[in-house]
């Protein structure tokens, strides 16, 4: 495994995903550096693509989109080219190259039930090469990777890094100047107020109001992540779980809780749990699944799934190393074709 981060990388990382937007002012101090030095060696880091700060749909947001897992089936023939349609789609958050007799496995986000089905029935089954998909639509999200931590830095480190906002007395509707700003903010969840304001053509202080209001009212979530491999967690396994549904929302909460844990999530399907890790190495995947069975009786292990490479994380297309080379903006709101994002060859 190459490790590729110092400690005082981690140290930056954990602050960014502690507080993605805050101030270098704020940042550096938290890890022991000077504001300059610790905007420069992030600098270095995004160039290196081992580092994203990039948008999610909030808690509300995802209470109004339709948000989905697909099994794709296909052969191995033609998995290079479905990948490359699926890849510039930005209703496909994340795609992953699976094992245990998968092909593809997606993240989908759409703005409505009919959209999601369109989505699948229209677009992604009628691939050249796709034999099969099934669904796994997600009805409660308990965790997911906003929550994970490096923990490079100490409790008391981290005090003056609190990212949470007030949260905003009741939700909002959703403008097209929502959906532009989240279009946005998925290029660079990082990028100053003006940069921002200057893509969706209004002022940096109606701009700034609205991230804001946006992240207070919990429509998005900014998070920071790592490349896995540089980071020392290259594993990614995936489980497919089931419960009594009596105890989904207490079990949910609880897989969130554990550690290893980056996501936990209902599902409508014959497994009502998926819970996904990142691990040191192949040989941690029977622990991983001992902690979870281990402290909950109940949960009944149907499948798992070891990726053997994500090749687009939450809108960023990555490489066979894992790091981040090209984004196509997420939009749930999405209908027509777009054009492929422009790739850095970073051999």
């Amino acid at each position: 495994m190459r490790q590729e981060l110092s400690e005082q990388d981690l140290r930056l990382i954990h602050a960014v995903q502690v507080s993605p937007r805050a101030p270098w002012t704020t940042v550096g101090p938290a890890c022991g550096m000077h504001p300059i030095t610790a905007a420069r060696r992030w600098q270095r880091l995004v160039d290196r693509g081992l580092v994203s700060v990039l948008v999610t749909p909030g808690p509300a947001l995802l209470r109004r989109l339709a948000t989905a897992y697909l099994d794709v089936e296909c052969p191995p023939s033609d998995r290079e080219a479905v990948i490359a349609a699926l890849l510039v789609d930005p209703r496909v958050a994340s795609i992953t190259i699976a094992g245990s007799g998968r092909s593809l496995f997606l993240t989908l986000m759409a703005a409505s039930h009919q959209a999601l089905a369109d989505l699948v029935l229209a677009r992604i089954e009628t691939l050249p090469g796709v034999l099969r998909t099934e669904l796994y639509p997600i009805t409660q999200v308990y965790g997911e990777g906003s929550s994970w931590r490096l923990d490079a830095l100490a409790r008391s480190e981290i005090r003056g890094l609190d990212r949470r906002s007030p949260r905003a007395p009741r939700p909002f509707a959703v403008s097209e100047r929502h959906r532009a700003l989240f279009r946005a903010l998925s290029l660079d969840a990082r990028a100053p107020v003006a940069a921002l304001a200057e893509q969706v053509g209004e002022s940096p202080s109606t701009t700034s109001r609205r991230v804001a209001a946006m992240l207070a009212s919990g429509l998005v979530s900014i998070r920071c992540d790592v490349t896995q491999e540089a980071a020392g967690w290259p594993i990614l396994v995936n489980y497919f779980l089931r419960v009594p549904a009596a105890e989904l929302d207490a079990v949910g909460r609880a897989l969130a809780a554990l550690p290893e844990n980056r996501g936990s999530f209902a599902v409508a399907a014959r497994p009502n749990l998926f819970a996904s890790q990142w691990l040191r190495h192949v040989s941690d995947v029977p622990y991983g699944e001992a902690r979870m069975t281990g402290a909950i009786p109940s949960l009944e292990v149907l499948d798992r799934m070891v990726a053997l490479r994500v090749v687009k994380r939450m809108g960023r297309v990555l490489d066979a190393d894992g790091r981040s080379i090209g984004v196509v903006p997420l939009d749930p709101w999405h209908e027509s074709v777009v054009t492929p994002p422009a790739v850095t060859d970073r051999s």
